[in-house]
């Protein structure tokens, strides 16, 4: 679709080498490379001439955040003989039959292709660890968005999900980590010099970001100023592993934001610190508070005058990302801070910064409390360093160029509603610091046409539900604590019982699985949406002990067509929540779609599981949090929605079965 349709009368460009750009259902789809790489797949706007304030927003939902350029871990042949024999639930010749009739062979091709070229050791396969790109370009074609533009970058780390990267002067910085499969809006907001990042999800309760239209701002770069670019979301790399799934991009806009034209953007506390007197009021965001020394600024930045120099601004909310710039001589660098959650002169966060250390500390009524400093070439002389803090109110991280200090994010309540912001600079130091900027946590982006995608409330009256109370037995024939539905087992071989303890439990152990897919339903009265949830405690208690995890829920309409989600615990770098979709007669095992959940599951560690499902969408929460997000037609163009007739709990066959995963306090829910 390059070429085709536009945004406030540009057109459409970008590069599509392999023809895996198109439009369905109202959004845009981006297939698998057969070949993976950067500018290969991606589309663009413009070219616009650098324009404070002028911002490309995108609503997105990324195939697989994990996804990254592996070879095949079981090589061609095996990958072939495990498509063919699929989830082990039928004979392999009915199997290929009810794929000759299903209608999905139109990807086979292309899929043996990228097999062979990934499994077969016969070509060279480059790795790739970022999937997706999304912001401001000086090209069409991106070659490397981590050395080039002002983007947000996705990375794959494979226990946990997606990491967003934002890129800050020579380095990609690391922010948001955990990243699930669900969709996320995503900014990029240009500035004279450089520009600043946010970053929102799409749906309600996400840890560590807002919910849209509010945003979170991820970090800010100073240093970039290419005078042409293009606005534009690039994929180099989708469907870890040899599976394939499809980015859907729902919508794209590019507006100019003149409440954040200045140079400060969307801060609510912001100075220079130029020019030549002593600091008095900011810029924005009221007095300074001279809590210690005296300051004098100067064109290069504001100095300290005496041998412990702090003040602070007193924004009316608590700041989500500070950011300030230290330029530095060509002597040495000793203490320059950036003071944040302050309530006064004897409470606060400060992170201190030299030429060779960096050291993060929280002050508590006088008392100082640092952590250990971390050595490092912090700030080089005879530079501009870019130093910022971002701050949740739950988790903080600090970059000083783009470079995390500490490598990960540190979670603290402590003082979290201080609101002060602020400098601390030790002596007359070769340092002095300018632009300094607060923002909120949470900021609306003015003026912006509100996004439109495929949206899925849950159920509020409960109208079924088990407490699996009743003497050890099959589960069969049981009748539910509250509804009067009866379970019957509709798949499989296996057993699922009650234990006499209120649970069900698979009757398996890691020495005898339960053998293959096993599902326990009950009749369900609305088949067009159900929201189902349960308590599942994976088999097992920790690692090398041979058990396995695959309980989750069923959406049966008849035995050709239903849906399964399940979790996947066992020893592998990964724990995840997977969808499995048995569509038009035929199950496509390479169609599975999942996301890496890390900690949020464990062996032996119950945690609530639920799926809202109306037939199209569905979306999976652990423990409240949405993990897993899909359309069926983002999966299978052509599909349409499923009836639910049945639902019920499952024991899945994924890459193995389930040894012993208990089931308690199953809740169904309708619309109304």
């Amino acid at each position: 679709m390059i070429g085709g349709g536009d945004v406030s009368g540009i057109r459409r460009g970008g590069v599509d080498i392999e023809g895996v750009i198109g439009i369905d259902h109202g959004a845009l789809r981006i297939e698998p490379l057969v070949k993976p790489g950067w500018g290969r797949s991606g589309i663009a706007y413009g070219p616009f001439r650098r324009e404070a304030g002028l911002a490309f927003h995108a609503l997105i939902l990324n195939g697989h955040n994990i996804s990254q350029s592996a070879p095949l871990p079981d090589g061609f042949r095996m990958r072939v003989w495990r498509w063919a024999v699929g989830s082990e639930t039928e004979a392999v010749p009915r199997r290929l039959l009810r794929w000759a009739k299903s209608g999905q062979k139109r990807h086979m091709w292309r899929r043996l292709v990228q097999w062979i070229r990934s499994g077969s050791g016969l070509f060279h396969w480059p790795f790739i660890g970022e999937n997706l790109a999304v912001g401001w370009f000086p090209r069409e074609a991106v070659s490397d968005p981590r050395r080039e533009g002002n983007s947000v970058l996705v990375h794959a780390i494979v226990p946990e999900g997606g990491e967003l990267w934002a890129r800050v002067g020579t380095n990609c910085a690391a922010t948001a980590r955990g990243v699930q499969n669900i969709p996320m809006f995503y900014t990029a907001v240009l500035r004279k010099t450089g520009a600043a990042y946010y970053a929102a999800s799409f749906l309600d309760g996400v840890p560590g970001f807002a919910t849209f239209p509010n945003m979170r701002l991820l970090a800010i770069d100073a240093c970039h100023a290419d005078e042409l670019l293009y606005a534009g979301i690039h994929q180099s790399v989708l469907g870890e592993i040899g599976f394939r799934v499809d980015t859907r991009v729902y919508g794209v806009q590019i507006t100019p934001i003149a409440e954040w034209s200045g140079w400060y953007g969307s801060a609510h506390a912001a100075d220079p610190l130029t020019g030549d007197g002593p600091l008095t009021v900011a810029e924005t965001g009221g007095r300074w508070h001279r809590l210690e020394g005296e300051f004098k600024k100067t064109e290069r930045g504001v100095a300290g005058l005496e041998a412990c120099n702090l003040a602070i601004l007193k924004p009316r909310q608590p700041s989500g990302l500070i950011h300030m710039l230290v330029a530095c001589g060509a002597t040495p660098v000793e203490g320059v801070s950036v003071i944040w959650r302050a309530v006064d002169e004897r409470n606060f966060w400060c992170f201190e910064v030299g030429s060779s250390y960096g050291q993060l500390a929280i002050v508590e009524d006088g008392k100082w409390s640092r952590l250990p400093a971390t050595q490092g070439r912090w700030l080089p002389p005879n530079t501009v360093s870019s130093l910022q803090v971002f701050d949740d109110g739950e988790r903080i991280r600090v970059h000083v160029n783009g470079t995390m200090v500490y490598g990960t994010t540190l979670q603290d309540v402590r003082l979290r509603t201080g609101t002060g912001v602020g400098i601390r600079l030790a002596g007359r130091g070769a340092a002095a610091v300018r632009h300094f900027e607060a923002h909120p946590r949470e900021v609306r982006i003015p003026g912006l046409i509100p996004f439109e995608a495929p949206s899925l409330s849950p159920g509020s009256s409960v109208i079924v539900a088990d407490t699996f109370d009743g003497p050890e037995g099959d589960l069969e024939g049981h009748c539910t604590s509250q509804g009067g539905a009866v379970w019957s087992r509709g798949i499989g071989r296996g057993v699922i019982a009650l234990t006499g303890r209120r649970s069900a439990r698979v009757r398996a152990s890691a020495q005898t699985p339960c053998p293959g897919r096993t599902a326990y339903m009950i009749e369900w009265p609305d088949g067009g949406f159900a929201d189902i949830q349960v308590t599942i405690t994976p088999a097992g208690y920790r690692s090398g002990t041979r058990e396995k995890g695959r309980a989750g829920l069923i959406f049966w309409q008849d035995a050709g067509n239903y849906l399964i989600l399940s979790a996947f615990v066992e020893d592998w770098p990964a724990m995840s929540i997977a969808a499995f979709f048995q569509i038009a007669g035929f199950e496509e095992l390479f169609d599975a779609v999942w996301t890496n959940v890390g900690s949020r599951l464990h062996w032996g560690e119950p945690h609530d599981f639920r799926v809202v499902f109306d037939g199209m969408t569905f979306i999976a929460y652990i423990n409240s949090e949405p993990v897993l997000y899909r359309t069926l037609t983002d999966v299978y163009p052509h599909a349409s929605s499923l009836r639910i007739h049945r639902v019920g709990i499952v024991a899945n066959w994924e890459w193995g079965n389930d040894t012993g995963s208990v089931f308690e306090n199953f809740v169904g829910r309708s619309r109304y």
